[in-house]
């Protein structure tokens, strides 16, 4: 594994007995979850943001990287993140949501939050993706317009197979919703052109959870962690959190 991109480096904030897994999305790095890392330390919450397997590096790590590989880092994140705290809640944007809801149906987490999170992407990527790994497999494709406009750390391409391998990881995670019965907090922008709204509802919709919320947001974008957009979604986050702790959200959270 390559060094890490300057400013997408894994990180924490040590705070309170309450600790908070931020985990980023495909092709992102951890840059993509410090604002909401910061807001969370804010209200005394101790907040691990580490990098997803193969990211935050060079794109050939990215490459290699496989279903388990994602799994399996996410599941060491949470176990080391849990030895640090008493009680540990997961929040992941994008594929990182999605790793937040395997590790709520493997491990005890004291409730997840997801953000513009997929269990399923558009049918035309579904579609296209198979095809192009057979015919063009050494295709690169645009990612992460955010990083091009310079708004986020991570990669600005990546290949089909890294992308056939997210499609592996939905396809797994999706299978196992009902086993969920952590506190569930779903946000997703109805705006947002890179995860379909019906994921959103198929998450809230199939997961065991007693205590779940569902936000759409008729505002903001895919990237909703980071300014301007964590102002749509910040205080809702933080009142969920503080209610699971017994302490409600004050005003202006």
């Amino acid at each position: 594994m390559g060094q890490y991109l300057a400013g997408g480096e894994p990180f924490e904030l040590t705070g309170g007995d309450a600790g908070v897994l931020a985990l980023h999305g495909f092709t992102g790095s951890p840059y993509e979850v410090r604002d909401l890392a910061e807001l969370l330390h804010g209200y005394g919450f101790s907040v691990f943001a580490p990098a997803l397997a193969g990211h935050a590096t060079t794109h050939t790590d990215l490459d290699k990287t496989t279903a388990d590989d994602y799994v399996e880092a996410a599941e060491q994140a949470f176990e080391d993140a849990s030895r640090r705290c008493d009680r540990l809640y997961v929040a992941g944007l994008s594929m990182g949501g999605t790793l937040g809801l395997h590790l709520a149906e493997q491990r005890a987490v004291a409730g997840v939050i997801t953000i513009s999170t997929p269990v399923f992407l558009y049918p035309v990527v579904n579609a296209s993706v198979p095809l192009l790994e057979q015919w063009m497999p050494g295709l690169r494709t645009p990612a992460n317009f955010a990083a091009w406009q310079g708004n986020v750390v991570g990669y600005k391409s990546t290949s089909i197979q890294a992308v056939r391998v997210v499609v592996d990881v939905l396809d797994r995670v999706r299978a196992h919703l009902a086993k969920i019965t952590a506190p569930l907090l779903v946000v997703h922008s109805t705006r947002d052109l890179t995860v379909p709204t019906a994921s959103a509802r198929t998450i809230y919709e199939s997961v065991g959870s007693e205590i779940k919320h569902l936000e759409l947001i008729d505002a903001g974008s895919h990237l909703m962690t980071v300014a301007p957009n964590l102002s749509l979604i910040g205080p809702r986050i933080v009142d969920f959190l503080r209610r699971l702790e017994g302490a409600p959200a004050p005003e202006g959270a």
